[in-house]
């Protein structure tokens, strides 16, 4: 009489520690793949949203920088035009972590007799406060019945700046008449520098002006 011995099908301890282990570093590389992938999109998106909000911004400050004025004053007896006080003040120091960057005027016309144009002056200040780049404009003198001005209070430009560098020179050096160029460059960090040392964003403008720029604040 033959005995036959069933044989059981399983698998061992040993043989179930080393799937685990595999498994276990195929689960480990693929979390941190994963994890390096959502970064890359995270920076990726970042960088395309900051930029298209730091030319934005940047655009919205030159335009209003380029309308600085004097004070005009028009009579039946001619034009005044009146220069002093009435400049652009620019930073001293050509590297901004903090503070003031540039203060100006924006002067409508003091027209006599024009209902539509009694005259108004505005009084622009661009700042660096607790990394935002900060523009105000409020009225200081007269009326705009028209509105041809938009009053701005304390209007965040963009935030994480970690500094703003600035040039000032002739527009054409060989002609004084045709103003000046200030040229404005950003250096913008992502929020979440831990994870995102690298991510950075510079952009740059320039604002052509037709005042007298003085470099004092």
């Amino acid at each position: 009489m033959y005995t036959h011995k069933r044989r059981t099908v399983g698998f061992t301890l040993v043989e179930i520690l080393i799937a685990s282990a595999v498994l276990s570093l195929f689960t480990f590389f693929g979390y941190k793949v994963f994890i390096a992938m959502s970064r890359s999109f995270q920076k990726g998106s970042w960088a395309l949203a900051t930029q298209n909000k730091l030319r934005n911004g940047l655009h919205f400050v030159r335009e209003e920088m380029q309308k600085a004025t004097y004070r005009t004053d028009v009579t039946l007896g001619g034009t005044v035009i009146s220069d002093v006080g009435f400049q652009l003040r620019l930073a001293a120091g050509d590297t901004i972590t903090s503070g003031d960057i540039a203060h100006w005027y924006i002067c409508l016309p003091f027209v006599s007799g024009d209902a539509d144009s009694p005259g108004a002056i505005f009084k622009c200040e661009l700042k660096l406060e607790n990394g935002a780049l900060i523009i105000s404009k409020g009225k200081e003198q007269g009326d705009d019945p028209l509105n041809k001005e938009r009053l701005l209070n304390n209007y965040k430009i963009i935030d994480n700046v970690e500094e703003v560098r600035l040039t000032h020179e002739p527009f054409d050096p060989d002609n004084e008449r045709m103003g000046s160029m200030i040229t404005m460059e950003l250096l913008v960090r992502h929020h979440d520098r831990d994870h995102f040392p690298e991510a950075q964003i510079i952009d740059r403008t320039g604002a052509k002006v037709e005042v007298e720029v003085v470099r004092d604040l």
